[in-house]
């Protein structure tokens, strides 16, 4: 069973919010990778959220409360690391959301078979569930809101059909923070990512063409 707890009943521990993506499910949407996975899976380019020690420990009414005030999402996507690791809380944050009218889409490496009750309830109460671990050896970049083959697409609360899914094309989000840092989401590879930095010049106020790059996707 899918029993391992990386936080307590009311906390979650987010590496990163993204108040607005258009590429993690449908329409415009809040995207929150949540800290810390046990199930290491080879190829994840993830892997720097599988620490259970980084990102920040928040409060799920302190996490609500911040997802409230971002606004014109149609909902919000939890992935990770792996959400199902944290899922009192990952549950809590789902039914505060779904209260406020808000969709769930939920990312999990796990396999129906293998969750614990309050796990499974996290499903029931997602929109759009993407289950099974990234396998390398299938991946696929022009899988909607899939990183390979193998991961599944299940719709449990009846929001959406089938026919939301549209395979066939790569996705990729570019942001530049305040910073001037780049934030890349999405299935982008390396020749991608030269393609995208080859494309960027210094931003003149900052003074320097030194950006750093951050890639998060959802296949790992």
């Amino acid at each position: 069973m899918g029993g391992v707890n990386l936080s307590d009943a009311n906390k979650l521990r987010i590496a990163q919010i993204q108040p607005h993506s258009s590429i993690y499910g449908p329409g415009l949407r809040t995207v929150i990778w949540t800290q810390g996975c046990t199930l290491a899976c080879p190829g994840c380019w993830n892997t720097d959220l599988w620490s259970e020690t980084g990102g920040q420990l928040r409060t799920v009414a302190d996490v609500h409360s911040q997802l409230m005030q971002i606004e014109d999402v149609e909902g919000i996507t939890l992935l990770g690391g792996e959400p199902l690791q944290q899922s009192e809380a990952a549950l809590e944050l789902i039914n505060l959301q779904r209260a406020e009218g808000r969709s769930i889409m939920l990312y999990t490496g796990y396999e129906m078979g293998e969750l614990d009750d309050v796990q499974v309830a996290c499903i029931d109460a997602s929109d759009i569930a993407i289950m099974g671990r990234y396998d390398q050896e299938q991946r696929d970049v022009t899988l909607r809101w899939r990183g390979s083959r193998n991961q599944t697409v299940l719709y449990p609360a009846g929001k959406y059909t089938p026919d939301v899914l549209v395979d066939g094309e790569r996705e990729v989000e570019v942001r530049i923070d305040q910073e001037g840092k780049l934030n890349v989401v999405g299935y982008p590879d390396l020749d991608v990512l030269d393609d995208i930095l080859s494309q960027l010049t210094p931003v003149p106020e900052k003074g320097t063409s030194k950006i750093a790059v951050r890639t998060l996707r959802s296949e790992g």
